[in-house]
């Protein structure tokens, strides 16, 4: 006999997700990286798209071959996305209104985001949104990033439910891969990757006006289950 997991808590990435940012995250790049007299290459997007702060710059240092130190060019980072989110920063397309309906069905809401408290804090404040999550973790509040399922099963554990109830949604292949790592039913949306990058997850939408409430729950009833004598006690 098998169980089927209640819903209990959707946790959220933010970049690409709740807000429509990746476009702003590589014109940060393409400035930091113009600074230098280098160009950014396109290719790299997928490749960087839900790291935390410190292995994305890492990433590009590497690349690059950037004589300068992780923390120095993390700062300047920041300081430049910082600026486009005040310029530019707008939520992706219904975003907002699934992230209402599952707060009004009584189902915890949680961000969990591979960018650092700053920026979380920032954008979140500019669209005034804050108040629509029961918990917020950012890329600096977890000892491992994206890919690695810290921030997710430290997600759960802070909002008082398991793994197997949380279904989370992404749009990177690296917040993918954190969700399936964490033992979570994934929804991923392939507005800034493509359908084949996020394969791993257990639907891929390509836009939220696709998804509503019962699109999660019934996600939910239908991914493979555990048995029930595997279920914990």
């Amino acid at each position: 006999m098998t169980i089927a997991p209640r819903l209990e808590a959707v946790l959220f990435d933010m970049d690409g997700v709740i807000i429509d940012s990746e476009p702003l995250w590589s014109k940060a790049e393409q400035q930091l990286l113009a600074r230098r007299n280098l160009r950014h290459s396109p290719q790299l997007k997928t490749v960087m798209m839900g790291l935390d702060s410190s292995e994305a710059v890492g990433f590009l240092i590497k690349h690059y071959d950037l004589k300068e130190s992780v923390s120095d060019v993390v700062e300047e980072r920041n300081q430049l996305i910082a600026g486009l989110f005040r310029q530019f920063l707008r939520p992706m397309p219904h975003a907002l209104q699934l992230l209402r309906s599952v707060r009004d069905s009584q189902i915890k809401t949680g961000l969990a985001s591979s960018s650092p408290k700053e920026l979380v804090d920032l954008a979140l404040g500019r669209l005034n949104i804050t108040g629509l999550f029961d918990l917020i973790l950012s890329g600096d509040q977890v000892a491992r990033g994206k890919p690695a399922p810290d921030i997710y099963l430290t997600a759960a554990r802070k909002l008082g439910v398991s793994h197997e109830s949380c279904l989370v949604i992404e749009d990177a292949p690296h917040g993918v891969a954190a969700a399936k790592a964490a033992g979570m039913c994934c929804l991923a949306i392939s507005t800034s990757a493509s359908e084949p990058e996020l394969a791993a997850a257990d639907r891929v939408v390509g836009d939220f006006d696709q998804v509503n409430l019962q699109t999660l729950q019934e996600l939910m009833q239908h991914r493979p289950q555990r048995s029930q004598s595997t279920q914990r006690k």
